[in-house]
């Protein structure tokens, strides 16, 4: 009997990986020689029938689905070709920025469709997405010009939805299309906007695979596009690539500068923070850094994935940096040397601003091959904070837990680590239609009595917010922070039935919190609300429900109620508070502070001096 996995990840594939611009090299455990591996029509069918078995809902608009697996077939071509209503088309200046409106060519498969095929003027797109570059360049959006930007496209997907509905797309037409691909595939293998790729330095592995592109790349679209039509979260995706993912979020060795970047492309390459202790640091490197060139090379318009290629490397060898930094009038030139980076899944130490104070780190519900799981580390994690405190003649007085950008990861470890800190009650349930919903109740021994602070924001989505909304609820612990990204929904990880090269990904049911309320859309509310930005500001997060096709909310009328004297715990940090002085002295620091975690200690103050 094959084992079915369930999952509470974020993204599609790559939920749990580390975050973007982690200067690194591979893994120790070196990636996986590129497999030979086939996607056929009958691997298609095959999501097809395990979404009629496996999906939440039963009754799902499967022309939608296979118009959705047509668009997404045409645009996993090299040579990419868009499907539209005809009737959208004919008018989409109504709906498509004067920017987007891209020249080119239509055509039907058959005189009769009502549908088309749009087939762009590649080398006038490619100018015109350098007009844009140049125009765009360091140009950072607005928050309402996000906004309006995500609910744009929301409403042209909307009106793209209603005219596919008015022509009854249907399989036939499905095949159709894919027929077409199939006969006329050697005429759309080779990759278009190659200017923009040279722009960006250098042609991409991903790029010189599409010289060898076959038909199990457009099977493989199709599934994923039929799956994306249930819902966001939904996929299937070769093997091997889940299980690098799952390695680069498991404890593992990296060489390079351990740097944490931003930006890229139009916009400048930000150093975000240097890792404490790491090469970056030693060399000199301060967060706020721009990065201007690297071995005498400059990088404008690069993407930050070939920066982090380029400054990456061996242990021991060097790299230079040419950086401009606020207050200097120059460039600043430091060579780094490379290192090895060891990350952790799990990470704790008693913080300086406050040794009494144990603050752990989970970056994710993910399991290892062999070796103590995150539940058995957490616990040993806290002994040795306890042990440390202890020798120190201060001993704990509060534990942090920091759920901050985890992704969330696997459900019975969810539930394994909230039983570690309520004595009682329900966890979670999961509900799936027309089946008694699944309890799961505390039944082990908290692992402390202390106080305990949890620590959440925009990214920290499904397991996370398991575990936080259950501490909450049962009023365990006080939770500090931003809204969760609200993704309550499950994935069951199973086997590609008839190709165990791949894994099909598809979300099986809910979760509900302790109180009866889904998490789904809305989040989880902290009980007191704090920013990580450095002006105390709380700019937009992209979160659930700024996704397109997301499954809705359910409605709730009950009101979570904090546990505590909130109130009093907010008066205390208004009065007592050190937070702001102390980033106020701290502002120019080679590292910057964690704005959020600081800020917090004055709550955690106000929780252990209040009732």
């Amino acid at each position: 009997m094959k084992r079915i996995l369930y999952l509470i990840s974020l993204s599609a594939i790559l939920c749990l990986t580390l975050p973007a611009g982690f200067i690194s090299c591979e893994p120790e455990a070196k990636k996986a020689q590129k497999q030979v591996t086939n996607f056929t029509y009958q691997d298609f069918e095959n999501v097809v029938q395990a979404v009629d078995k496996y999906y939440i809902d039963k009754i799902i608009n499967k022309d939608r689905a296979f118009i959705d697996a047509a668009a997404f077939a045409t645009l996993s071509m090299p040579h990419p070709l868009y499907l539209y209503p005809e009737s959208y088309f004919n008018e989409r200046e109504k709906y498509d920025d004067k920017e987007e409106l891209y020249p080119g060519k239509t055509f039907k498969i058959s005189p009769s469709d009502k549908f088309v095929l749009f087939d762009p003027d590649y080398e006038q797109v490619e100018k015109i997405q350098k007009e844009k570059l140049k125009k765009n360049e360091n140009k950072k959006l607005s928050d309402e010009e996000v906004k309006k930007l995500i609910e744009r496209e929301k409403l042209k997907k909307s009106v793209i939805t209603a005219k596919w509905e008015e022509i009854n797309f249907s399989k036939k037409d499905f095949d159709r299309v894919i027929a077409y691909l199939r006969d006329n595939l050697d005429k759309y293998k080779t990759p278009v906007l190659k200017g923009l790729i040279e722009l960006d330095g250098e042609v991409s592995e991903d790029e010189e695979e599409k010289k060898d592109f076959t038909m199990e790349q457009v099977f493989l679209g199709a599934a994923n596009g039929y799956l994306n039509s249930l819902d966001p979260h939904s996929n299937v995706f070769l093997k091997e690539v889940w299980e690098e993912s799952m390695a680069k979020i498991n404890d593992s060795s990296f060489e390079g500068i351990g740097a944490i970047l931003s930006g890229g492309g139009s916009r400048e390459v930000v150093v975000e923070n240097p890792l404490e202790g790491s090469p970056a640091v030693k060399a000199g490197v301060r967060s706020g850094d721009v990065i201007v060139a690297v071995d005498g090379k400059v990088i404008k318009n690069l993407s930050l994935d070939k920066v982090v290629k380029k400054i990456k490397g061996t242990k021991g060898t060097k790299v230079a940096l040419t950086l401009r930094r606020k207050g200097n009038t120059g460039n600043v030139d430091i060579e780094v040397i490379r290192d090895k980076i060891t990350i952790k899944n799990i990470t704790y130490h008693l913080l300086k601003e406050n040794p009494q104070v144990g603050y752990i780190k989970l970056t994710g519900f993910v399991k290892t091959q062999g070796g103590e799981q995150a539940d058995a580390l957490i616990v040993k994690g806290l002994r040795a904070l306890e042990e440390e405190a202890k020798n120190n003649n201060k001993p704990l007085k509060a534990v942090v837990l920091d759920l901050r950008n985890n992704a969330g990861g696997y459900l019975d470890l969810a539930i394994d680590i909230a039983d570690m800190f309520i004595e009682k009650g329900l966890i979670v349930s999961t509900k799936v239609p027309n089946r008694s919903p699944d309890e799961q109740f505390a039944s082990k021994k908290d692992i402390t009595n202390l106080p305990l602070v949890v620590l959440i924001n925009s990214k920290s989505a499904s397991a996370s917010e398991i575990v936080a909304s259950a501490i909450q609820h049962h009023g365990r612990g006080i939770l500090l922070g931003e809204r969760t990204f609200g993704k309550a929904t499950v994935q069951k990880l199973m086997d590609l039935p008839g190709n165990a090269d791949y894994l099909l990904k598809i979300t099986n049911s809910r979760y509900y919190s302790p109180s009866g309320k889904t998490i789904q859309v809305v989040g989880v509310s902290p009980d007191i609300e704090v920013s990580e930005e450095a002006d105390g500001s709380f700019p937009f997060r992209y979160r659930e429900e700024d996704m397109w096709n997301h499954l809705p909310k359910i409605p709730y009328d009950g009101v979570v109620k904090s546990k505590f004297n909130i109130d009093a715990i907010k008066d205390y940090a208004k009065k007592q508070g050190k937070a702001d002085a102390f980033l106020k002295q701290h502002a120019g620091d080679a590292i910057k502070p964690d704005y959020m975690l600081i800020r917090s200690l004055d709550y955690i103050e106000g929780l252990l001096n209040t009732k």
